[in-house]
């Protein structure tokens, strides 16, 4: 009992000295300019969503061969955005709009696509690997591929901001 009250007095006195936090955090970070720029595809990685282990498979070779930029991203002011792409497969559409599903706490890319006439032609959902803020140089999109409605594969495309 003597030991129990000892150790209690003994947490509540260091408890009681705990240092007062100092300065502010400021303002945060708009999660929209972070977005917006130039995205060079700069990895492709496959994870097998149905594995016990959660197998993981680098298959950057299927875009990037080092002689041609092999997908890029551009994210515009607007609202806009444009893929162009040399080597692989074209997840994203050709052009159309971009935007977040919550500006300030995003999770989720969501591109409109467009067709040469700028009709919308499908709306399509992307996992944020993490909020991008303006200073930040890499932009993780990550695709859960469906089959029967349950995602089994989830691809993820890295980018690097090339301005």
């Amino acid at each position: 009992m003597l030991r129990a009250t000892f150790a209690l007095c003994a947490a509540a006195s260091l408890w009681g000295c705990k240092p007062e936090l100092q300065g502010e955090l400021g303002q945060p970070f708009n999660k929209v300019d972070g977005m917006i720029g130039v995205w060079e595809l700069n990895s492709f990685s496959q994870t097998d969503l149905q594995s016990a282990l959660t197998e993981v498979r680098d298959l950057s070779e299927l875009y990037i061969d080092g002689m041609v930029t092999p997908m890029r991203i551009t994210l515009n002011e607007d609202r806009s955005y444009a893929v162009s792409l040399e080597k692989g497969r074209n997840y994203f559409g050709d052009m159309g709009t971009w935007g977040l599903d919550d500006e300030e706490h995003p999770t989720f890319l969501i591109l409109h696509t467009k067709d040469d006439m700028g009709m919308v032609t499908d709306t399509l959902q992307y996992n944020l690997g993490a909020v991008v803020r303006p200073h930040d140089s890499i932009l993780d999109i990550v695709y859960d591929r469906p089959c029967d409605g349950d995602p089994v594969l989830a691809y993820t495309f890295s980018f690097t901001r090339q301005s």
